[in-house]
Parts: C-alpha cells; structure tokens; sequence
C-alpha cells in the first residue's frame, strides 16, 4: 500500500502534471507545500471542520452511506426494474446527495478560511491557494462516490440485463457524476465571489448550501412547472439538429463553470480579511430580552437568563452552527409550511388524514438538528471562561437553554397554530390536538437533550454530523411515520382517547424532561473537569 502510495505522489509531481498546473496558473511548488500543510493541519485537528482533511470523519461517513445504500439497492433490485432505470436512478440519487455535501464542504473551505488569515502575506497567488484548499474535495469524492455506489454497483448483478462489466462500469460513472458536481460547486462559488461584495458571502454560501433542500422541497412545483411549459414541443423535430441543440447547451455549461472556476483565483487572498469579518454580530446592539426576564423568573434566576441568552445569541451569531443547520432548517420549515397550508382545513378527528398529524413530528426533528449541532463551534477555546462560574449554578443554566428551545421552537409556533385551528376546527378540538402536540413536542426535546454532551458552542466542529443528516433524516422520518400511523388508526378516533394520550404524552415529557436535565448537568460538569485538567498543561504559574 505504501509502495502504491509513492507512485502516485511521484505520478502527482511529474513534469507533465506540473505543467500542466501551470497552465491554470499554479505555482507547482507552492502547491504541493500548501496541500502538505493542510494535510498536517487536518491530521492535528486543526481543520477538523473540513470533511476532506478530517480522514476518520470522513471514513464514518462513508461506511454509514455504505450500509444505508447498500440495504436500498437489494431492495430495489429485488423488484426487477429494467437495468436503465435502475442505474439511473442510482446514479441520480447518489450524485444529488454528494452535491448536498459538496456544496457545504466547497462553501465553508471558499467563504471561512481561517488559515487563509496567516498565509495571506505570504507570496501565494490565489489560483494556487484556491486549487490547495479545494484538493480535499477530489477525497470527498472519490470516498463518498464509491460508498454510495458500491452497493448498488453488485446489487446491479441481481437484475437480468447486466453481465460482469456492470460494477466497474457503474462505479466509473458515479465518480464521474461526482467530479462534474464538484466542479459545479466550484464554478457556483466562483460566480459569487466575483460579483457578490465579501460582506455578503458567507450569507450566500449559507444559502447556496440550502439549494438542494429547497429544490427537493418544491420539487413537485418545479416538475409541473416543467410540464405546464411543454419543453419538448419547443425542441425541433430532426434528430440532428436536437443533437446540434445538445451540444451547443452542453458548450453553453461548460464555458459557464470554466469562467466560474477562473473567478476563484481573482484578488481571492486580498478579500481574505473581508471574508472572515462578514456577518460578524459583534456590533450590533445588545437589548434586553421580555423572554429571557421571564425564564429568569421561572427557570431558575439569572444563570437560566444566562444560559437562555448565551444560546439564543450564538445560534445567530456562530459560523459553524448556522452553516450546518441552515439549510436542514429552511427544508423542515418549508415542508412543514407546505404540508400545513395544503391540509390545514382538515381536522385530525375527522377520520380523515389530516396534515396536523405531522406537526409535533416535524417541530421534533427541527429540535433535533438543534441539539445534535449545538455542543460544536469553530471557537471552541474560549469555553475556559465558564471555569470561573461557581459549579452550582450550571443546572439552572441547563434549564435556561432548555426553556430556549421549549419556548422559541414548541410554545410560540403553537400558540400561533391554536388561533388558526381554534378559527377553522373550533376552539375544542383545536385545544385538545395543540395540547396533544405541545406534549409530543416536548417528549422529542426531553430525549434529545441526551445529545446535548456537555457545553452548547464547546467541542470542535464533527464534519461527518452534518454530512451524515440527511441519512438521518431518513431514519428518523421512517420512525416518525409509524407513530403518525398510530395517530391516524387510533389516538385521533376518539376525543377520549386524544385527551388520555395528551395527558399520559405530557407526564412523561415532564419526568424525561426532569431526568435528562440532571444528566445534561453532569455532562457539563464533566467537560468543565476535563478542561480545567488540560489548564495546567496550556499555562505555567510565575511566582
């Protein structure tokens, strides 16, 4: 294996490769320190937060699409379906989802480059920075693609029309489709760094990295859209010219991303300041929250104030956690408002299903992308700082940060609902199914602050948590499924019923919420005990 290796970085540093780097404007030499810097970087944890640097990340992500897709595929191929079918839709699949994580990965290492900050008076032109920095996206690549397809690939051997070729074949044209994504993110990025002011592009990363979400949420509108416009009858009639057609758009798209690609290099280091002051929240004004008096009030004084604002300000305010929650949020929420306003009319008492039925469920997965994203922060050293509160006081701002969640993602939203229904259903049933989903919702939060380990905005950033959500996601909505069955086949045939599910779903939120706020306390404390232990070792007393 190693002998594999040295060939390949022989390969890699030839002549011909270096001359060719040239052409692009790489400085070959500058190049080859760079990618062995941020190499060495990746392998200390200083850019843990970058997929392709971080190898164990990046290989539990793999197996976890490797299992997940493994599984589908003899599923599918079970079935029978034509070969072409099938491989295209693996391959669509496939290459939709490492889009997903391509584009995350492309925008956190494009529009927060924290090293960049060092290197920048260095004599690096941007082209070479940029091809350094995006390397570990040909690793993402090669490891997602290959993961995502390998089951597929020999699942494809079941079905009648294929023959040995099929695997080499299929996997040869997964990492093609994940080369032609990652250019694409590329050339996406360039276009915004070229014509966006920096102060706007993290923003525009942020919700470049939610496209794909919003695509598949309104992706019915966007199919009928497409069918109500009859494309085809706009295309001519003769083969060839079709052919001729083809190949002028496909020219059009490629001479698209080549000047994308080339944007990236443009005065890209001279922005480099710019870039990571964006958005910064540090002078804006600080106001007294109504909300935050009353969780003082009833949460517990002060350090649940404490908790409560320390949370709700850094979910605005941190990098890390909006870039990984953002667009999972935006795809919920709007899912959600779709779900809601096509169905809101009718009640779930009604024997009938009712788009109510998924409110709690939703709202519980929302709290989930929270709490999974909340211990992790690219500013994480700073945690020092709450080793000089007394340790008495972290179980009040424990519940200070659960009241965060409890009011802001479960009680306002509902509130709001219970008018709405209230309004159509009649204020009896629209109470008894709000009271109903308050209870459910609070259940989902109750066991999630298991996920809460340690400090909100603590740990350094795990990339393979945010690669591995929409997996997740997909689990999660298989279970959330057969308790949204339940609901319709027997807790909403009765009032009775509902009203005895409510209570029994509200006790037993209240006694998880009691317990897990106990072991969200000790997982505090022992944070804060291992670092005060790693104190010692980072400064050395003068007497």
């Amino acid at each position: 294996m190693n002998a594999i290796r040295e060939a390949i970085a022989r390969l890699l540093r030839s002549a011909w490769v270096s001359g060719r780097l040239r052409s692009f404007g790489i400085d070959p030499r500058r190049y080859w320190l760079l990618v062995n810097l941020f190499g060495e970087l990746g392998d200390r944890g200083e850019m843990a937060d970058q997929l392709g640097w971080n190898g164990a990340a990046l290989t539990v992500v793999a197996k976890l699409y490797a299992v997940l897709f493994g599984i589908l595929s003899l599923i599918v191929a079970a079935g029978g379906p034509p070969l072409s079918m099938y491989a295209f839709g693996s391959l669509a699949v496939s290459t939709s989802l490492l889009l997903v994580v391509l584009l995350s990965e492309a925008g956190n290492s494009l529009v927060n480059p924290a090293e960049s900050l060092v290197l920048a008076h260095q004599p690096v032109n941007g082209a070479t920075y940029i091809a350094a920095k995006l390397t570990h996206l040909v690793r993402v690549v090669l490891y997602m693609a290959t993961a995502m397809n390998a089951g597929p690939a020999f699942a494809g051997l079941l079905l009648k029309e294929s023959g040995w070729w099929y695997p080499p074949v299929h996997l040869l044209a997964a990492i093609l489709s994940g080369f032609v994504a990652a250019l694409l993110c590329c050339a996406l990025y360039g276009w915004l760094i070229r014509f966006l002011p920096a102060a706007r592009l993290r923003a525009a990363g942020q919700f470049a990295a939610a496209i794909p979400f919003l695509l598949i949420v309104f992706s019915g509108y966007v199919i009928e859209l497409v069918a109500r416009l009859g494309i085809p009858r706009w295309l001519p009639a003769r083969p060839s010219t079709r052919w001729a057609v083809a190949a002028a758009c496909g020219a059009f798209v490629i001479g698209i991303v080549i000047l994308g690609i080339r944007s990236l290099s443009a005065d890209y280091l001279v922005r480099v300041s710019s870039l990571m002051h964006a958005g910064s929240a540090a002078g804006a004004k600080v106001r007294r929250s109504r909300i935050g008096e009353a969780v003082a009030w009833f949460f517990g004084g002060p350090a649940a104030r404490a908790g409560f604002s320390f949370v709700s300000r850094l979910m605005l305010r941190d990098w890390q956690f909006r870039r990984q929650f953002l667009f999972a949020a935006i795809g919920i929420v709007l899912l959600g408002v779709q779900i809601i306003a096509t169905g809101w009319r009718t009640d779930p008492f009604s024997r009938q299903f009712s788009a109510a039925h998924l409110l709690p469920h939703l709202l519980g997965a929302l709290l989930f992308m929270i709490c999974i994203l909340l211990p992790y922060t690219s500013d994480h050293k700073g945690v020092w700082i709450f080793l000089l509160a007394p340790p008495l006081v972290f179980g009040r701002f424990a519940r200070g940060v659960h009241a965060l969640l409890w009011i802001e993602i479960i009680v306002i939203p509902h509130i709001g609902l219970l008018l709405l229904f209230s309004w159509v259903w009649g204020i009896g049933k629209a109470a008894l199914f709000i009271a109903y989903s308050v209870a459910a919702t609070s259940v989902y939060l109750a066991i999630e602050l298991r996920v809460l380990n340690g400090l909100p905005f603590s740990k350094p950033v795990n990339p393979s948590i945010g690669a591995a959500m929409l997996p997740m996601m997909i689990m999660g909505g298989v279970a959330m499924g057969i308790v949204v069955a339940l609901q319709y086949f027997f807790l909403f045939r009765s009032s009775a019923i509902a009203a005895l599910a409510a209570a029994v779903t509200g006790a037993t939120a209240w006694f998880l919420t009691r317990r897990n706020l106990v072991a969200f306390e000790d997982s505090i404390h022992h944070e804060l005990g291992l670092i005060s232990a790693e104190v010692p070792s980072m400064f050395k007393e003068v007497g």
